[in-house]
């Protein structure tokens, strides 16, 4: 029942905001960007924290106090499972982005919104593609918007975590922004391999700030952050 609740919301939710899209397209053809941004982030907020309450997860969250709120970071976490994009989303005193695999772009109307929202996709068996959504990455740092990424690149469906790939903190080193290291801990057990929900306890901490500019090589600056990830485990 719980699953059935949680994926008719998800998608009653999504349809009933397609109307929204005029208004997001005005905002754009006006160069509003920033009323764009207002408005979507009130809509999704909304939709993520419903999701996280029909999903039963109850969460615990750390470290908020260390996100500065008047500068655009770059949040790097864990990738547990299918909750964690709205659990980010949710608990960050300020909005995000993300990165993200480039099949979700083509799910109808969902990959509108990500989109809209700032998103890049990345199609990680491409190297092209890879350094195009950097790029897109760091104009979107610089115009001073927060952008999220997981480095493992899916999900670890389990309490280990995947191969953390480096080569996404170019993004911090190229932007200069301040890396936000993000621990989540026991997200995958929300939703199981067969999307089955399932009420969790979920730990989310927010590690101190690591400064980029100290770091020329992404190896050094993935190592430090990937500790930090790890000390909260």
């Amino acid at each position: 029942m719980r699953t059935l609740l949680f994926q008719g919301y998800l998608w009653g939710y999504i349809l009933s905001k397609a109307n929204k899209s005029f208004t997001i397209n005005r905002l754009n053809k006006a160069g509003l960007n920033k009323d764009k941004l207002k408005l979507m982030d009130k809509i999704i907020l909304k939709c993520t924290k419903n999701l996280i309450k029909i999903s039963g997860a109850e969460l615990t969250v750390t470290g908020t106090e260390n996100i500065p709120l008047d500068e655009p970071v770059l949040y790097v976490s864990n990738h547990q499972g299918n909750m964690d994009i709205p659990i980010l989303y949710s608990t960050a005193p300020q909005t995000m982005a993300f990165v993200a695999k480039k099949e979700m772009e083509k799910i109808p109307m969902l990959g509108y919104w990500m989109k809209e929202r700032g998103c890049v996709f990345i199609n990680r068996e491409n190297a092209r593609s890879s350094l195009k959504a950097i790029n897109q990455a760091i104009v979107g740092l610089k115009a001073g918007n927060s952008i999220a990424v997981f480095p493992e690149g899916t999900r670890s469906k389990g309490p280990e975590m995947g191969d953390f790939k480096p080569g996404s903190l170019r993004i911090a080193i190229k932007s200069g922004v301040k890396v936000i290291p993000v621990t989540l801990k026991d997200s995958y057990k929300l939703i199981g391999k067969k999307g089955k929900c399932t009420p969790a306890k979920v730990h989310v901490h927010y590690a101190e700030p690591i400064d980029s500019r100290n770091f020329k090589d992404t190896n050094e600056l993935a190592s430090a952050v990937l500790t930090q990830i790890k000390k909260h485990l």
